[in-house]
């Protein structure tokens, strides 16, 4: 107890000391927190389709999203949980960084893809740019600028494109509530009009990519269908004109041997008919299978301009550096009160 009391004396002491630091602290953060660029997050929330086994009622189905167990049994299906490693993938990005954007930038109206974007209109802390100089000096690196309309190539990446590609991969987040089944997309960049308009497309081609792969062998079965029906119906097409010019050719003729060819003729037609009918009701069946398979995502909240900065966040900031400046004073204090004069 007297060593504590002993304590509060020796920080009474240099109370000055402390109020200063403080304050130089205070006043550090802000030229900290202003240095920092602004950073902006659009947020896309949406509701896939979640196609549930038959049998299983609707209570043990919410049992089992709280409980983090998926119960769909959809073989095709592609389940929520994964959205956060299809974004991930490298020819997911590829694809959203050859999206064009529209920004301004020191006034000037620049129209490129999301790749140059990141590459060479980012805003850089004053400290940043004091440490990389020198590497910047010993090294240059060629600059690559990807040309609008086309796509990098995912199997063919040089470093400065994984680089973009790893920073593009950063700014997105897509989180899963297992309770709702609900899907959160955030996208956080320095211009608000870009991180909407990547949000948008991220949802876009997220639901691309899933309807592909829930309707690919549908789409397969479809096409196979349509070929075997304009065959068929080519077919059949072929035996009537076959039929109708036959009978034209022997119009009353009576003979036994052109009776003969006539039906074989005719047989043939209702054949081919019979054969284009089966396949023209398996065609719309395919149809509509195909539909059944295409999945439903909900868009519960749009993607909007944000107006408010996410980053940084200047209030925890001043926080951080006047409690890091009141303690490192008061544990300067009691290093020199207590143990360099001991």
């Amino acid at each position: 107890m007297a060593d504590f009391v002993e304590l509060l004396r020796d920080l009474w002491t240099h109370r000055k000391r402390i109020i200063m630091n403080c304050f130089w602290g205070g006043i550090l953060s802000i030229i900290v927190a202003f240095s920092i660029p602004k950073e902006y997050t659009s947020e896309v929330v949406i509701a896939p389709e979640i196609s549930s086994a038959a049998g299983i009622s609707g209570g043990l189905g919410a049992l089992a999203s709280m409980a983090g167990i998926s119960m769909d049994t959809e073989e095709e299906a592609i389940y929520p949980q994964l959205y956060p490693q299809i974004v991930s993938t490298t020819p997911f990005l590829c694809d959203l960084a050859a999206l064009n954007v529209t920004f301004n930038f020191r006034k000037d109206s620049i129209s490129t893809n999301i790749y140059n974007y990141l590459c060479y209109y980012q805003k850089e802390t004053w400290w940043s740019k004091v440490l990389s100089a020198p590497f910047k000096l010993v090294k240059r690196e060629k600059k690559e600028i990807l040309e609008d309309g086309v796509k990098l190539n995912p199997k063919q990446l040089s470093r400065q494109q994984q680089k973009v590609l790893k920073e593009l991969k950063e700014r997105i987040t897509v989180e899963l509530d297992k309770l709702t089944s609900a899907i959160y997309i955030n996208v956080t960049m320095q211009d608000a009009m870009i991180a909407s308009i990547v949000a948008d497309a991220l949802t876009e081609n997220l639901q691309l990519y899933v309807t592909d792969y829930r309707t690919v062998k549908a789409r397969k079965d479809m096409e196979n269908t349509q070929r075997m029906c304009d065959e068929a119906r080519e077919n059949y097409y072929a035996a009537q004109h076959a039929y109708a010019e036959y009978c034209d050719q022997h119009m009353g003729v009576t003979k036994l041997q052109y009776l003969m060819e006539q039906d074989r003729l005719s047989n043939e037609k209702d054949l081919a008919f019979n054969l284009y009918n089966q396949l023209a009701q398996q065609l719309d069946m395919c149809r509509t299978k195909l539909l059944e398979k295409t999945p439903v995502v909900v868009i519960l909240q749009p993607s909007t301009i944000p107006y408010k900065a996410t980053t940084p966040k200047k209030m925890m900031i001043g926080i951080l550096f006047v409690f890091l400046a009141f303690f490192g004073t008061v544990g300067w204090i009691i290093v020199k009160e207590r143990i360099l004069e001991a």
